[in-house]
């Protein structure tokens, strides 16, 4: 695996809804597009893919990771905590997808949902 790796993006358009109105515009505070890229590469191939799986409650964990993508193939939100479950600050709805690159502050990554879901993810330790 010594010249694989993985490049991914993320990127994001903050957006307000003005209390006068129905629609939203784009964060006058922010003012533009969030976006950035980085390069992967598997520290020992230990890159772990799992596809499909299903899932009920918060029952998918992994452990202390560099990388996550982590997609809702089907049925309920997903939902995903990097504080071994006290915050789930990033929710999935089937179809949506989740890549990031993570702190080494972060103890442990759970997916969960609160009916029944089908979910793929692919986490590891690697070097940018």
């Amino acid at each position: 695996m010594a010249n694989e790796k993985i490049k991914y993006s993320n990127g994001c358009s903050p957006q307000e809804l003005d209390s006068t109105s129905a629609r939203w515009y784009q964060d006058s505070d922010v003012g533009t597009k969030l976006s950035g890229w980085v390069n992967i590469a598997p520290a020992g191939g230990s890159f772990a893919f799992v596809s499909p799986v299903s899932i009920t409650g918060n029952q998918s964990e992994l452990a202390t990771k560099d990388f996550v993508y982590i997609k809702c193939i089907s049925g309920d939100d997903v939902k995903v905590s990097f504080d071994a479950g006290s915050n789930f600050l990033v929710r999935l709805s089937a179809g949506e997808s989740f890549a990031s690159e993570l702190d080494s502050s972060v103890a442990r990554v759970i997916i969960g949902t609160a009916g029944t879901s089908t979910v793929e993810y692919l986490s590891g330790l690697g070097t940018s």
